[in-house]
């Protein structure tokens, strides 16, 4: 048994986080952010899919990328799926005022 660094409760040795007051245990193993892996294209790929289909959830996927992409190639693609999605609810917008709906 070992005790915690922080409020010196008694632990288990093989705990990683402290039951008493949830600090991480010292030499536990940390997880760390690896900045050299690659983000995936899918969301911004199923982005601009739907945004032909189905316009609004092309449009939230857009968002959602735009958001959560670090990488300067795949935020502006998912922006290009919200710039698509608007401009396909525009395209059946005058689709359907022409067709006297």
């Amino acid at each position: 048994m070992k005790y915690c660094s922080k409020c010196g409760k008694q632990i288990m040795d093989e705990a990683v986080i402290c039951p008493g007051c949830g600090c991480a245990v010292a030499g536990a193993p940390t997880v760390q952010n690896n900045q050299n892996q690659e983000e995936s294209p899918a969301l911004a790929t199923v982005g601009t899919i739907f945004a032909i289909l189905m316009p609004i959830v092309g449009l939230i996927l857009g968002i959602i990328g735009a958001c959560k992409y670090k990488t300067e190639d795949l935020k502006k693609k998912s922006i290009g799926v919200i710039v698509a999605s608007i401009g396909m609810w525009v395209f059946w917008f005058f689709i359907l005022m022409a067709m006297g709906m």
